[in-house]
């Protein structure tokens, strides 16, 4: 189905004679010529939303330029904030690495790897089809060919068994981060002589 079948021939003319001058504002103000086609679009899904207000403009490449010039700098201040929540969250990350123990997430994962692999075979089976292959207690129980009740045992077993083997990391209090002595003399100050 061709879209201009849907807005009127005029549209498309006023689309053509002012779409490139609008992505160049556009990409002068967002820096990104991705971002300045969205903001175009943007822009004229807003001009020609409300055509009596578009039929009213004095200067149609004004009015078009002023709608295109708040959309970029709204775009560019969203992008700026998205930025900023992001620095935010990069900068708090390290702290989410830490986990109780206060080992980093890393040597968690290595250690719980190690401690599935003690598991006896029947108990190591069940965890794999639970949490890497995600299946359900139904689909679990068919393929081991046992009831589901008895899934739910299994797992419940190999559940103590790994906190048997990992209570060392749950146990052991999180180191607190390191503070400057305020008391200490600042070793980056010359000693005075």
């Amino acid at each position: 189905m061709d879209p201009r079948g849907e807005v009127p021939e005029k549209y498309w003319e006023l689309i053509e004679r002012y779409r490139g001058e609008l992505v160049n504002q556009a990409l002068a103000i967002c820096g990104k010529l991705e971002d300045a086609e969205d903001v175009v679009q943007e822009t004229l899904c807003e001009a020609f939303r409300d055509p009596a207000k578009l039929a009213q403009a004095r200067s149609l490449g004004a009015f078009l330029r002023s709608i295109n010039r708040a959309n970029a700098l709204n775009r560019t201040r969203d992008r700026k904030r998205d930025a900023a929540k992001s620095g935010r969250k990069q900068l708090e990350a390290p702290a989410r690495l830490v986990t109780t123990g206060g080992f980093s997430l890393l040597e968690l994962r290595d250690s719980v790897a190690k401690a599935i692999e003690t598991l006896p075979p029947h108990l190591r089976t069940v965890v794999v089809l639970r949490y890497w292959q995600h299946l359900s207690y139904e689909e679990m129980a068919a393929r081991l060919n046992v009831p589901s009740g008895t899934v739910g045992r299994l797992l419940y077993e190999a559940t103590l068994a790994l906190y048997d083997k990992l209570k060392i990391h749950l146990e052991t209090p999180a180191a607190p981060p390191a503070q400057p002595n305020p008391s200490a003399p600042d070793a980056s100050k010359e000693p005075c002589s």
